[in-house]
C-alpha cells in the first residue's frame, strides 16, 4: 500500500531512558509535556476503515513474558471506546494480517 506509507508510524513512546530512577524521571516527565502517553500503542494506521477511524497496533512478542501492562490495556480500552481498532499481532506475519484485512475490509 505505496499511497499509505506516510501513514502507518511509530509512536515513540518506548524511548530508552537513561540514568537512576530521579534521572528518568525526569525525563519522563519531559516526554510527557511533548505528549508521551504512558500505553499508547507502538504504531498507527491513520486510515480509517470500516467503522474504524483508524488502527492502533502494540507489537508484541512470541514470549510468555511479552503481556500487555496495565496502561496499555487501559490505552486499548480507551482507544476502543472512542471509534479505533486496536491489534496486538505477535510476528510479522500477523501484523501484515491485520493491516491487509483492515484495509481491505474493515476488520482487524
Amino acid at each position: 500500500y505505496p499511497a499509505y506509507q506516510r501513514l502507518l508510524f511509530a509512536i515513540p513512546n518506548g524511548a530508552r531512558l537513561y540514568g537512576n530512577a530521579a534521572q528518568r524521571a525526569i525525563q519522563w516527565r519531559k516526554l510527557e509535556r511533548e505528549g508521551a502517553v504512558k500505553g499508547a500503542a507502538d504504531l498507527l494506521l491513520a486510515i480509517p476503515s470500516g467503522d474504524y477511524g483508524g488502527l492502533f497496533i502494540e507489537m508484541k512478542t512470541t514470549a510468555k513474558h511479552s503481556k500487555q501492562s496495565k496502561y496499555q490495556a487501559q490505552f486499548e480500552k480507551d482507544a476502543v471506546a472512542h471509534g479505533f481498532g486496536y491489534a496486538m499481532p505477535r510476528t510479522i506475519d500477523d501484523f501484515m494480517g491485520v493491516v491487509i484485512n483492515y484495509l481491505e475490509k474493515g476488520e482487524y
